[in-house]
This record gives C-alpha cells, structure tokens and sequence, in this order.
C-alpha cells in the first residue's frame, strides 16, 4: 500500500495549478499507470483506465486531452510524469502523480516532490508560451519540451502504442526487469546482442536452486527436482530444438571460447598440404585469438594458415556467393571453415547450409560460433551438416552473464569413439560416471564431451531464461523481429544518407543493424543516446550496434529509438 500521494493538474493555458491529495485505495497505482484519456465533465476529470474511470476533483471545465505516464523510479519511489500531452480547446491537460512507497523516507518524499514541482512549473511556463528552459534542465525537461511542441512526435508514438497493444507478444515484456535510464524513465534497451536482460523467471529460478543447495547440500545431486545430476542434459533436451538438433548432439558446458578450444583440438586436424584456417571478416578477436593459437600448437604460423574471406570493392560485407567462390578457389588448402553464424560487427547473417555444403565439397570441415545467432535467427544444424558449433547464452537467450555455453557436435562424429578429444570425467557413460573407472568411455554424442559437472545456479539461471522464451516460440519471435527492424530502417532511411549508413545486409540478417556514423564517433553518438534514455552498442571508431530482442522491446521502443537519433542529428547541424 502507498503511504502517501501528491498529485498535481495542470490546465494551459489558464494561469492554474490544481493540486489534488489523493487517497491511494480511491486511486491505485494501475489507475494512474493504464490511464488512456481523461475528460472533463463540469467540476471533475475523469481518468479512463482498463477497469473504469476514476474521478479528479477539478476546477476547470475547459480542459481536455490525453495523457499518459508512469514509472518506477530508481529510488523505489512511483513517479507519474507526461510522456504525452495532447492539446485540446483552451490548452492542454498535464496530470502528474506521485506515490511515496514504504521505505522511502519523509525527508527523500518531500525532495521528491519539490524536484517534481519545479518540473510543473516549466510544463506551466511552456504551455503557456513562456520562453526560458533554465539552463539545468536534464532529459525530463527535454521530454516534457518535446511532448508539447512536436505534433508528429505525439502521432508517432501513439501509432506505436496501438502496435504494442495488438502485440499478441506484449505481455512478455513485463516478465523482464527494465533498468531506467539517466533521468529515471525506463530506457528503451538495444542491447541485448551483448547481454539480454534478466527476466523474473531467471531470478526465481536461481533462487531455487540456492534454495536446494541450502536445504539438501550434496543430496540435490540425487534428492532434488529434478535431480542436479541430471540437470544439464534436461537443458540440452530443451536447448536442441533452437539450433536445430537431436538432444544427444547438444551439450550444456563450458564458456564459448573454452569450448571453442576443445572442439577445435578434435576438429582441427591440419596437414602440411591443408592447415588454413578461413575465418569470415571481423571475426570476433576472441575467435581469432583461439585459431592462431591453435595453428601455432600445430606448429603453423598463424600469418599463413589463419585467413580471413575477403570483401569485395565497393562491398562492406563479402557475401555467400564471394564465400563459396573463395572456397571453390583455396579449399584445398583449407583444413576448417569457421564463421560466426551472425556477425558480431556488421550483423550479417551466414547462410551456413550453402556455406556447409561448399566446403564439405573442398574437403574442408565447418565449424560456427553462434554467439550472436541463436535465439536471434532460426537454425538446422543437424540439417545443414554443419560438423560443430559453439555459443553462449546470454545474449539473446538472456541468460547468466559469463554463465554456461553450449555446444554441437553432429551425431556423425559424436557417436565415434575413435574421435580425439580433451577428456573429463562428467563426459564418463553415464552408468559408469560415479564408479570413475581407470578408463574413459564416453557418452553418446555431444555429451561425451563435457568435462566438468554442471554449474548448478548458472544452469538453474539458463533454465529459468528458456521459461519465457519457448512461451513466445521462435517463429513469432522472427515474425516480431521482422516488424520491429521494419520500423527502425524507416526511421534510419530518413536520416540523411551523408550522415549515417546502414552495414548490415538488408536480405541477410538477423536482429541486429550496423549503423555506420558520420561527423562523431559511435561512442560520442552512443553517449547522447543514453542521455536521451535509448542504449545501443558500438563498434569503434564509427559503428553503432542497434539489436531487437522482440521479447521484451516494442514498438514505442523502436519509436523512441528514432526519435533520438533525429534529435541526435538535428542537434548537430544546428
């Protein structure tokens, strides 16, 4: 229950300021939250919500308009400010509110509230026309400006609220934590290429198992639900079908760069004739780092046997066709094709089935890094003959930071025995794991190449993750994602072309574009983003990463997102 409420109406452009005291049971925090419009009706204002309406005592009968707002702010405290004001005949309706929650302090409330009413008075000098923003004024202000002055804002961002409401998606949003951006508004979140964002379900779940760990202690292994020895192959049961998978040729371990140097000591097997390693351009550095270790443990020189696919002139990217003709023309010389299943610069996705299929035809093996690829595009390992793959989870899959990766090892080579590889005892057949016997027989499949026992919470955290996303399914997630890029290359596309360029392949992609900035530096750009509440990713010097997570972004998000870029640009030339 809220402890106390201030709420405070302003009418433009009358010289008014009503303040209304509230009892919090009459107004509820998903009253003001929901509230879609308000009317006037003699001397009271009427507040629409999805329940109802609520009546504000008033003093004007001229005020009209819509209104909507509402958030948490990082103080723990319900702050209500105008994201929207509509004008209607006689001015224009502004209704802030603002709840004191338990924990928060008298004296905190009341700085609150003070920093709240010198907001008011701005909104109130700015209805009415008034010029002078002091020179203090933070993004609130700059929002509120905006709010208010710019029409085809206002219509941008309603038309997206009308998408976000007929997302048969949207109510997975509110299954994540939403951090807030510099002024304490939610931040519209374009990162998750680099780390998704915790959702309820992952916390709880990590909570879980803490739980198990404090009330079992080593009997979890084999007492808790479900047990902790069988954890990590139940997660690869649910993980397979996101890459396309037979359970038996997916395996929960390891971080990506270690896993990438296991499967590499089994998959890498360069002769004097054939040792390239083909890499695709702007590798991720951790990729190239493990393949020139590797060829020199090989005793190779890295400066000829790693090799990148070149881009064309006048290209920014090399595409299937430049990748399988490069094949065509050095696959004899190449021992292994490894490319990152979406490129983690340009966004680029690979058509690996192609690619796969090329290179087995050279006699070349392929592995891939899907780091940036599952959970943002729709893969068929199995199908594609792809021979091994590894990836992370915390990305798309909004997993653990630096928590459990995974691999794929094709069930051809999984169910060789003869197969060398870097041996742990949790790779031990099953039935003979806990007797630890002097000699290893591994498990079938991608199993037979773990090494280490799970690591419970951060599998608990993955396995919480995976709750929401099986609910939303990948195809309506790819179907969201489609419509959500759609609106952001709208926006880009009327940026001007000298000042910003989209890298990312229009017709091969996944979540993520690549906007290549002109006249500042993607960090510079990056930082005013921010301090307009929108965080994207950079690649320096020029490279802005913008990346749709369709699970909990939106369309007001998007809308935001371009709105800021606008302003971005606009604010330059001036």
């Amino acid at each position: 229950m809220h402890c106390s409420t201030h709420a405070v109406l302003i009418a433009a452009s009358a010289e008014r300021v009503f303040e209304v005291v509230s009892d919090p049971a009459v107004l509820p925090r998903w009253a003001v939250h929901f509230c879609s419009s308000v009317r006037a009706d003699g001397d009271a204002l009427w507040a629409t919500t999805p329940r109802g309406e609520v009546r504000f005592a008033m003093r004007a009968d001229r005020a009209l308009g819509v209104v909507d707002f509402g958030h948490l702010g990082a103080d723990g405290a319900w702050r209500y400010s105008p994201t929207r004001v509509m004008p209607a005949e006689g001015g224009a309706v502004v209704l802030y509110t603002f709840f004191r929650r338990p924990g928060i302090s008298e004296d905190r409330f009341e700085a609150m509230k003070r920093e709240m009413e010198e907001e008011l008075a701005l909104l109130k000098r700015l209805v009415e026309g008034q010029a002078g923003e002091p020179a203090s004024a933070g993004p609130m202000h700059s929002l509120a400006r905006e709010a208010l002055s710019s029409p085809a804002w206002r219509e941008r961002r309603e038309a997206a609220r009308r998408r976000d409401a007929e997302d048969p998606l949207a109510a997975l949003r509110e299954r994540f934590y939403r951090p807030a951006g510099p002024d304490g508004v939610e931040a519209a979140y374009f990162c998750g290429n680099g780390l998704g964002l915790l959702s309820k379900d992952a916390r709880a779940a990590s909570a879980g198992a803490l739980d198990q760990w404090r009330d079992l202690g080593f009997r979890a292994y084999f007492e808790a639900t479900p047990r902790w020895l069988d954890v990590d192959e139940l997660l690869a049961c649910r993980l397979a079908p996101l890459v396309g998978a037979a359970p038996e040729e997916v395996a929960v371990m390891g971080s990506v760069t270690a896993n990438l140097h296991l499967l590499m000591r089994s998959f890498y097997r360069p002769t004097p004739e054939r040792h390239a390693v083909l890499l695709e351009p702007n590798a991720f550095p951790s990729d190239r780092y493990v393949v020139a270790s590797q060829a020199r443990l090989a005793g190779h020189d890295p400066a000829v046997s790693v090799r990148e696919i070149p881009v064309p002139a006048q290209q920014t990217y090399a595409t299937t066709e430049d990748i399988v003709a490069y094949i065509a023309a050095h696959g004899h010389e190449i021992a292994l094709v490894l490319l990152g299943g979406v490129n983690h610069y340009s966004g680029q996705a690979y058509d690996l089935e192609r690619i796969t299929q090329a290179a087995h035809a050279a006699g070349c093996l392929v592995g891939a890094d899907l780091a940036h690829a599952i959970g943002n595009v729709a893969l068929r390992l199995h199908d594609w003959d792809v021979d091994f793959a590894v990836w992370c989870h915390y990305k798309y899959l909004n997993a653990e930071p630096g928590g459990v990766a995974g691999v794929f090892v094709h069930e051809r080579h999984g169910r060789d025995p003869r197969l060398p590889r870097l041996s742990g005892w949790w790779g031990q057949r099953r039935e003979t794991r806990l007797a630890m016997p002097d000699e290893f027989e591994p498990e079938v499949g991608a199993w037979g190449f773990r090494q280490s026992g799970p690591p419970i919470v951060s599998i608990a955290a993955l396995a919480g993750a995976l709750q929401v996303f099986e609910e939303a399914g990948m195809d309506r997630l790819i179907d969201k994602r489609e419509a959500l890029i759609a609106e952001i290359l709208a926006h880009v596309d009327g940026l001007p072309r000298e000042r910003v360029e989209v890298i990312t392949p229009r017709g091969a992609r996944g979540g993520q574009l690549s906007l290549r900035m002109r006249g500042k530096s993607a960090a510079e750009i990056s930082r005013r983003l921010w301090s307009l509440g929108v965080l994207v990713g950079t690649r320096v010097p020029d490279v802005v990463r913008v990346a749709v997570a369709p699970i909990y972004n939106s369309f007001e998000d998007v809308c935001r997102l371009g709105h800021a870029l606008e302003k971005v640009m606009l604010d330059d030339n001036r």
